[in-house]
């Protein structure tokens, strides 16, 4: 099988084989979301080498912790983007200050849902201080939704959230956005 049939392959199959030690479905998972758990880091962190060293433990802690992923449980985005989240979480309270981020540090993720009206109006810099303006669950809410792509139920279950909850957070917090665009 060559890497484009690996990449194609469904999401439960590519854990499967990856948890008997296949390499390169190992290796189609990173690729399938390593740009998104990045993203989702520096969306948080605004740094970029902070942002792969994260990144880079999230894969290798992916690895170790694979064996013990169940299909019957989370949904493997949400089980990895829990393994991020923790990371990230882990990362800022070991920090005395977070640092600024330039325009040029952070490439949201690209949606064609009217909600992002509100990231698109906004410039990076101006995005990520705003972001950085909202309570920390709707901090959170924000990054994996928009930033990582994730839906609202993999959303929900990656903070360990009810989906009405993530709904409620999500839409307080583009309210919350859209108050800064007004400005």
């Amino acid at each position: 099988m060559n890497s484009t049939d690996i990449a194609a392959l469904a999401e439960d199959v590519l854990v499967s084989k990856a948890q008997k030690g296949d390499q390169a479905c190992l290796a189609a998972l990173y690729e399938r979301y390593y740009d998104r758990v990045y993203r989702f880091a520096l969306t948080r962190l605004g740094s970029r080498s902070d942002s792969e060293d994260l990144a880079q433990g999230v894969f290798l802690k992916m690895v170790d912790k694979l064996p013990s992923y169940r299909l019957k449980g989370l949904p493997f985005a949400a089980w990895l983007f829990r393994i991020a989240h923790n990371a990230v979480v882990d990362q800022l309270r070991r920090r005395s200050r977070r640092p600024q981020v330039g325009m040029d540090e952070i490439d949201m993720a690209s949606n064609a849902s009217t909600e992002l009206e509100v990231e698109r109006s906004l410039t990076n810099e101006e995005l990520v201080k705003a972001i950085r303006g909202l309570t920390p669950a709707q901090q959170d809410v924000i990054t994996l939704r928009f930033a990582s792509g994730l839906s609202v139920s993999e959303t929900a279950k990656t903070l360990g959230k009810a989906e009405g909850t993530v709904k409620a957070t999500q839409s307080q917090a583009l309210r919350a956005l859209r108050r800064v665009i007004a400005r």
